[in-house]
């Protein structure tokens, strides 16, 4: 495979490209998935190729083959040399890339020793009975991979992943409720406490059908639970951060942001906001040490004192505000284009203990978890549901309650008065692109308090 990828980056130069990334992918394993304690399907999978980038003419061109025949990988490489030359002679801007001490390196992870369909059964055992639907899909794989390019870097890496989806619904004379839990990461220790997780939100599902009533509408100091504090920190920050979105790529596809090319430094948050990107958490789903072009991986400073600091970025869009690439550059499978992704994203702990927050507030909110969440094409305004929350009333959590947060960014970050000590991620599958991908990550931090927000039913 060495040789070849070296064959196929010296095929490109000899093309006329200035610079060549030969990539190859192999993602193989297996899942399954329960239903209401009944098997539904067990498979194996596997997908194989190499992916192909080439910057020439001015362009960069991106092509692509399902297999690791010297003449498949060359044509791909032609395919790529040519598209790049169609796509430069359109721009006005020529691509560059960002100069990169680029990394040499192998590396890999032991593998998980887990069946899936041995474990979603095991998980069922502990999901509560009188739910009207629990269903578990569990997957267990392994990610390799190997990238040359031509300015130097030589990167192989071996990653397995487990993962596992519970969706408990309960349908009732009030109604219905649906809770989705995630669990994973890049070592069956991911898994542990799993069985507790499992049986603690699937009784929540019957409790809170039960017991929430409509939250009066109104503004209220809203504590945050780390699983809140997650979907908070992926949606509202690590998004619009994403610096090929902030550029317009994205735009007809997922969206933009509310950071402009012209004002990349804007006040996102109060003092106490410091928000991070760091692929190299050990365990974490989103787990990696270089990135698709070489870079190795670093924390990326997102947010800190509450100002935007640093973007996620790849090579190309690091050299168009004249930066060094912070290993953003992510593919899912080798017919995909490594473009800016998050990793494990976080807001960084504080120093308050959760349970002082809680007792520091008034009146407000305390939010676990959540059923479903929007956000407008810019990133800015989001409307998150409650799945599990608490009136709080004189600094005690009084009953249950059900609504929305509807709440603006820079409100959202900017009313930021306390951040706990805990810390806890969560896994969660990441879509971009078009072609889309969806990529590992995770996301979370501490409790945090944000207050006078807006909650709705």
């Amino acid at each position: 495979m060495e040789e070849l990828l070296r064959r196929a980056v010296e095929y490109g130069l000899s093309l006329g490209a200035k610079y060549v990334e030969v990539r190859w992918q192999l993602d193989y394993g297996r899942w399954a998935g329960l239903r209401n304690g009944q098997f539904e399907f067990s498979a194996g999978f596997k997908s194989e190729g190499v992916g192909v980038r080439a910057v020439a003419g001015g362009g960069l061109g991106f092509a692509a083959a399902p297999s690791t025949e010297a003449s498949a990988v060359l044509e791909a490489v032609e395919r790529a040399v040519k598209l790049a030359k169609a796509a430069g002679s359109l721009r006005k801007r020529p691509v560059e890339l960002s100069e990169e001490s680029l990394a040499v390196v192998k590396y890999s992870l032991p593998p998980i020793d887990l069946d899936p369909l041995d474990l979603a059964k095991r998980l069922d055992e502990h999901a509560d009975r009188s739910l009207t639907v629990r269903r578990f899909y569990a997957s267990v794989w392994t990610t390799e991979k190997w990238v040359a390019t031509s300015d130097g870097a030589d990167v192989y890496s071996k990653v397995p992943r487990v993962y596992v989806f519970a969706m408990f619904i309960k349908h009732g004379p009030s109604g219905s409720l649906q809770r989705d839990v995630f669990l994973g990461g890049t070592s069956a220790e991911a898994l542990r406490g799993a069985e507790k997780v499992v049986e603690e939100e699937s009784k929540k599902v019957s409790y809170l059908l039960e017991r929430a009533r409509p939250i009066s509408p109104g503004r209220y100091d809203v504590v945050f639970a780390p699983e809140m504090t997650g979907i908070l920190v992926h949606e509202s920050i690590g998004h619009p951060f994403e610096l090929d979105r902030i550029y317009g790529r994205e735009g007809a596809e997922a969206g933009e942001s509310y950071i402009r090319p012209g004002n990349l430094r804007v006040k996102i948050g109060s003092d106490l906001v410091n928000i991070t990107d760091y692929p190299a958490v050990p365990g974490a789903y989103g787990f990696y040490l270089v990135d698709e072009e070489g870079v190795v991986a670093r924390p990326k400073r997102l947010v800190q004192g509450g100002w935007a600091t640093e973007f996620i970025t790849n090579r190309q869009y690091a050299a168009v505000i004249g930066v060094h690439s912070n290993a953003g550059a992510r593919a899912s499978a080798f017919d995909r284009e490594p473009i800016p992704r998050m990793s494990n994203t976080y807001l960084e702990p504080g120093d308050w203990d959760p349970e002082e927050i809680i007792r520091d507030t008034k009146r407000g909110v305390y939010v676990v978890s959540y059923t479903e969440w929007n956000i407008n094409d810019t990133r800015y305004s989001g409307r998150y549901g409650i799945f599990e929350g608490y009136l709080i009333e004189g600094g005690e959590l009084k009953e249950p309650v059900k609504g929305f947060i509807e709440v603006d960014t820079p409100e959202l970050w900017g009313n930021v008065d306390a951040v706990g000590k805990d810390f806890k991620l969560f896994i969660g599958t990441c879509g971009k692109g078009n072609p889309s991908q969806g990529v590992p990550v995770t996301m979370g931090g501490p409790t945090f308090r944000s207050r006078g927000l807006r909650v709705v039913v």
